[in-house]
Parts: C-alpha cells; structure tokens; sequence
C-alpha cells in the first residue's frame, strides 16, 4: 500500500479541491462528473480495478461512499457555520437543488436541514463571549504539504511535528526552496463534530519560495494557498482548546461579514517541540466574505 500513497494523496487532494469548489450554475451533473472513478483512476494512474481496491484499502470505505460522505458533510459545515440557504447551500455542493439536499439529510440523519440549523442555532445561544479579530487578505502562499487523515489531537504532539514539519523543513531545505521566514500551516477540512475523529483530513504545511516539480508517487506534494480574506483570531494554550475556540470565533465574526467556504486555515506561531502548552500561540484564519 505505501507504494501507491503517492498516488492516492493526489487522488484525495483533486477531491478535496472538488469539494470545496462552488458548484452553483453548473450543469446538474457536473460534480458526479468531476469525481467519476473514470476520472480518479486516470490521476492516480492505475487501472480502474486497481484504483477501487487500493483506494477501499487506504480510505476504509468504497470511493463512492467517500465522496458522498465529504459532500454531505461539507454541506453540515455550510449549514452550521454560514449563513447561505439551503437553496445556495444545495447548489454550491453540486446538488440539483435544495429538494435533493432535504432528501439526502432526511435519509442519513433523520433530521432536515432546517431543523439541523435550529438545533446548532440553539447550540450557539449558550456562546455568550465573543474574541477579538483582525481582518487580513492573505497573499497566495505556495506551500509544501504532507496529508493526514485520523483524529486532530494526534497531530499536535511533539512526536507528530518531527516527523512532519520538519521533515518538510529538512525537504525544503535540500531543495534549495526554504524562504528566509518560513511559516508552517495547518489545514483542517472537517469538523471532528460532523466527522468521525478518525476520517479527519489534515495537510501540515510549509511555505517555501517557489513550487516545484514532484512526481504523482511523492509523499511530499506541493500546492498554492490562494489570496482571500480572512478574519484572523490568535489563541494562545493547548490546542486541546482550539474546538471551543472555533465556535467562539465563527460567532465573533464582524456582522457585515459572513463566513464563506474558502479554507479554514490555523498558523502555528511557535512549537510544542519547545514551548510550554500553556505558551503555544496559534492563528485561526477564518474565510469571510461581506454580505
């Protein structure tokens, strides 16, 4: 299986990338086309057979289940974290339209969408502090990633940024694309209350001076972090505490702006290698966009 995680990464990082991508004033079709097996087979370059058992065998779930767990999902996070209809909310995950979406979630959770955003609405009552932010844009960042998938609190150890942060850095380094301030980024594509801890997604990553080329077999893969704005709120703690943190920071989001489905970034300011849990800062970059 380690032979073909290259490969499969590159197949994960195209569907996250489809997923994330806003599918309004498409054609009906369009994303079930995008993520066809046809298609994913093709990046991952192996056969269509081989494709479905080596992607069953590293994701512990059929492609098509997967696909449609990260977009049902991905609508959960719209639905409880923005403030798009559900009418927009259907379309820009690539249903046909807000009836499909009542359907998938009557089926899979017994609950629709209104009453999910009831429900979280009642949830959020109880956030009664809000937090200080800053309103930033952030440059295009051409970065360097490793891809994760399990629970969030095992990507904070001491142990866990040796074998990835700085195995990105010493990379980085060899190859001559280390800048002279290197910054080192998280992105986290779920919510551990949406998702199961161990299905998480998780790319640590490096910035570095420019991309470069990589083989579909490397570990190591590169990608741009494109220029949007962001609402930028610093914790300062363990990150056991950054769950509370996020809900406290998408209600402190100024009020003529609203969260938009660009990704939701964390920057790590100093290390838990050598500072103190009670002393690790960390920036929570929130996507947002005006009303």
């Amino acid at each position: 299986m380690s032979d073909y995680k290259g490969q499969l990464i590159n197949v994960l990082h195209y569907i996250n990338q489809q997923i994330q991508k806003d599918w309004t004033n498409t054609d009906t079709n369009a994303f079930n086309q995008a993520v066809c097996k046809e298609i994913l087979a093709e990046i991952a370059c192996m056969s269509l057979r081989n494709f479905q058992l080596y992607f069953k065998s590293y994701f512990k779930e059929p492609f098509g289940e997967y696909i449609d767990r990260l977009r049902r999902e991905f609508a959960l996070q719209l639905i409880r974290e923005s403030q798009f209809t559900h009418a927009e909310i259907a379309e820009r995950v690539g249903y046909a339209n807000d009836t499909a979406l009542y359907n998938v979630f009557k089926k899979k959770y017994q609950y629709t969408p209104s009453e999910y955003k009831d429900l979280i609405s009642e949830n959020k009552k109880a956030i009664t502090n809000t937090i200080d932010c800053r309103i930033e844009i952030l440059k295009e960042k051409a970065v360097l990633f490793l891809s994760y998938i399990g629970d969030y609190n095992n990507f904070s150890s001491s142990i866990f940024e040796e074998g990835s942060w700085n195995k990105l850095y010493d990379f980085a380094f060899f190859q001559n694309i280390l800048p002279e301030d290197e910054e080192y980024w998280g992105i986290c594509y779920d919510n551990q209350e949406i998702t199961d801890s161990e299905k998480c997604r998780f790319y640590a990553c490096l910035t570095i001076s420019n991309l470069i080329p990589r083989r579909i077999t490397d570990e190591i893969k590169c990608m741009t972090i494109s220029s949007s704005q962001y609402a930028v709120f610093t914790h300062i703690g363990a990150y056991e505490g950054l769950d509370h943190f996020y809900d406290t920071a998408i209600q402190s989001i100024p009020l003529k702006y609203r969260l938009s489905d660009n990704l939701i970034l964390e920057r790590y300011l100093n290390s838990s290698t050598d500072t103190p849990d009670s002393e690790l800062v960390t920036e929570l970059w929130m996507p947002i966009e005006k009303y």
